[in-house]
């Protein structure tokens, strides 16, 4: 089965790539004479496919409220197809080196922002004129919120202290006082449209929101095949309270155990629906509906724990996965896959709000009357205005 999995995922994508090979003419005639497109000062460069357009969905909202306009340029026209579909965003169309000359060349970009660290980012990187910002698509202490790609941008943008300690205290000669930029999560201060109408009838809501498995056991920190099924009995045999279930888009591609325990969770929601939730749509209305969130090592848990409100983390049953040193990690209760069953019994000890405060500050800041928006656009305006400085040494003072 899982081979068979793999062949169809394969025959998927070598039809996507010759379909795309066949609409790139099109697509370039459709996007790159687009004004919008051409004059906007600040571009997302997003060079993957559609499957992560989850990662820029985590900033279009924020991007769109900017006093700049924005643009965003893709590689591959199946991608920029649904990103016109699913946002206001102009896109300019760039699968090769030559495009993004014409770009730089004639547009008006003067800064390049990125939510991934895709290795066809080199593509644009290698254009010194723009500033280049990466805005990665969520806090997390997972391994790969240290790379060493990170030198290679212009700024940094991260949530708060805690990433820029974990960044220094992993990166040889790299300047974070010049490189970094502290925004906490702007994402937190709009409203979300998307919330059922439950009524308010005491029960409490909690949000399940696992992460996908990972493409290699270091990554595994998926909790479906593991904790889910168990995790979600326990709450649904519970009347107190009311699941609201948010897998991860990818789950399940990976792995068939995944995807089966995935099937099984929603199977076990739908037989109760007129009391819980699967939840595949927009994506921040949780935070201020749910009580109380169930995760893994993720950025849903980073954004969970700006809101204040008690949450609990799996621990992977991976042995290879990578857990990094985390206050985050020593402070949060953990539910270990042994436990899943008692969900509901670990969901009724009481949490001291203070903690959980005081953790958010050291991941975010200070969060509260969009103080987060502000700092963010603060750090694109010092981008901007960067973009226009002389490049070249300092002028030798003078005698």
């Amino acid at each position: 089965m899982h081979r068979i999995r793999r062949l169809a995922s394969v025959a998927r994508r070598g039809v996507a790539t010759v379909r795309n090979r066949l609409d790139r003419g099109a697509f370039a005639a459709r996007c790159n004479t687009d004004p919008a497109a051409l004059e906007a000062p600040i571009v997302l460069y997003f060079a993957d496919g559609p499957e992560n357009l989850y990662q820029l969905h985590q900033w279009d909202r924020v991007l769109a409220a900017l006093p700049w306009p924005v643009a965003v340029v893709v590689a591959r026209p199946d991608t920029g197809r649904r990103v016109l579909e699913e946002t206001a965003f102009p896109v300019y169309f760039a699968p090769g080196s030559s495009y993004l000359e014409d770009l730089v060349g004639r547009g008006a970009v003067r800064v390049v922002l990125y939510v991934n660290h895709l290795p066809l980012n080199f593509r644009m990187l290698r254009f010194a004129r723009p500033v280049h910002v990466h805005l990665g698509h969520g806090e997390s202490d997972k391994d790969s919120s240290v790379t060493n790609q990170n030198k290679a941008y212009d700024r940094v943008l991260v949530a708060g202290p805690a990433a820029r300690e974990r960044i220094t205290g992993a990166l040889r000669e790299f300047d974070a006082t010049t490189h970094v930029r502290e925004v906490g999560r702007p994402q937190l201060d709009l409203d979300y449209p998307g919330a059922p109408s439950w009524p308010a009838d005491g029960s409490v809501r909690v949000l399940y929101a696992p992460t996908w498995e990972g493409d290699r056991a270091s990554m595994a920190y998926g909790s479906v095949a593991s904790h889910g099924v168990a995790l979600v009995t326990s709450l649904v045999a519970d009347p107190r309270y009311r699941v609201i279930y948010r897998p991860h888009p990818r789950s399940g591609v990976q792995d068939t155990a995944y995807a089966a325990a995935d099937r099984r969770i929603r199977g076990l929601l739908a037989d109760h629906r007129d009391r819980h939730l699967v939840d595949t749509g927009p994506y921040g209305w949780q935070w201020s509906f749910a009580d109380v969130c169930v995760t893994d090592l993720s950025s849903v848990a980073y954004d969970w724990l700006a809101t204040g409100k008690p949450m609990v983390v799996t621990v992977p049953s991976e042995p290879r996965t990578t857990l990094p040193a985390s206050r985050f990690l020593d402070e949060v209760p953990r539910l270990s896959a042994e436990d899943a069953s008692r969900t509901a019994e670990m969901l009724d000890r009481p949490w001291p709000r203070e903690r959980m405060h005081a953790l958010s500050f050291h991941y975010f800041g200070e969060t509260a009357d969009g103080a987060s928006t502000r700092r963010f656009t603060d750090a694109l305006d010092e981008a901007l205005r960067l973009a226009d400085d002389p490049v070249g040494p300092p002028s030798a003072p003078s005698t």
